[in-house]
């Protein structure tokens, strides 16, 4: 070097460097030991948040197109902010990050490499969505589970998803019929694995690719914009006994319903197998808060934080 000055190898409080990215891509931190990113221990309310750094999945593009009310042209485009959002909003989803517990903004900005700003903007948009709470004085929490925000979301979507499938199937009665088939077997083929999360995925994925067939696109951004929350909820009915027989039960109704051009029947039949999905998420819901009651009382900390 010129004037002799030295080149200092870099410690370990170096700023870490990110892989390569197209634009608009979100950067992914490489060879960084996950240890070292959390600045804060792991506790019952302070996630790990290394998930976020697992590659796109479809499932992640269906939460995009879910989040941000958006077609399937309009995903390369996203914004760190967007893809931050959608990270987070298919961990909550699937329950990978608790009811109550703290997402930390610069958790996050250590787990993925942004700066603090496209993670504000993320965190607003999941408020916004009702996935998170902003708690005076302990920031961003994963909003909790709530009997009256489940029948209400329930209730609300029954009425838009009837309408919407209803009028499905009086203007594209083929191809809505060809789509529920399509999602059908992937329903049984998810029903088999006996796993909830893959039933709740694939039930998830074939109501979010039926907009290509409506033709009122405000009134299914209305149904979008309540198809997390209904995953969430979804996905609690879907692990009590016999609910996914009765959710594959009805889906195939409401198939023969289409098959034979009967929009009124079929937007009946949608309006039952939703009341289905709501009675079991709500008694499975009840059980799990009695459940945490009980620990509560039995760990002596009532309504206290642990």
């Amino acid at each position: 070097m010129r004037g002799g000055a030295k080149v200092r190898k870099s410690s370990k409080s170096s700023p870490v460097r990110c892989a390569a990215v197209a634009d608009g891509e979100l950067p992914i931190l490489i060879n960084v030991d996950n240890n070292t990113q959390m600045a804060k221990p792991r506790t019952a309310n302070l996630p790990d948040l290394s998930g976020l750094r697992e590659p796109p999945s479809e499932f992640m593009r269906d939460i995009q197109r879910v989040l941000l009310r958006r077609g399937d042209h309009d995903l390369p485009s996203l914004s760190i902010a967007e893809q931050v959002a959608a990270r987070l909003a298919g961990m909550i989803a699937l329950d990978r990050l608790k009811p109550g517990q703290r997402i930390l903004e610069e958790e996050i900005c250590a787990v993925l490499g942004v700066s603090r700003a496209p993670v504000r903007e993320a965190l607003r948009m999941l408020e916004r969505d009702r996935l998170l709470v902003v708690v005076p004085r302990k920031g961003a929490q994963v909003s909790d589970y709530s009997l009256q925000e489940l029948h209400d979301i329930f209730e609300v979507r029954a009425s838009l998803i009837a309408t919407t499938y209803e009028g499905m199937v009086r203007a594209h009665p083929e191809e809505f019929a060809d789509a529920i088939a399509t999602g059908l077997a992937e329903l049984e083929t998810a029903a088999k694995s006996g796993s909830r999360d893959d039933y709740a995925l694939a039930s998830f994925r074939l109501t979010t690719r039926l907009r290509a067939l409506c033709d009122n696109g405000l009134l299914f951004d209305m149904v979008q914009s309540l198809a997390l929350q209904t995953l969430r909820y979804s996905r609690l009915g879907f692990g009590a006994a016999r609910g996914i027989e009765r959710s594959l039960r009805d889906w195939r109704a409401i198939l023969r319903a289409a098959r034979r051009r009967d929009a009124g029947k079929a937007a009946e039949l949608v309006r039952r197998r939703i009341g289905g999905s709501r009675d079991a998420a709500m008694h499975a819901l009840q059980a799990e808060l009695a459940a945490r009651e009980a620990a509560a009382s039995e760990n002596g900390t009532g309504d206290e934080e642990r």
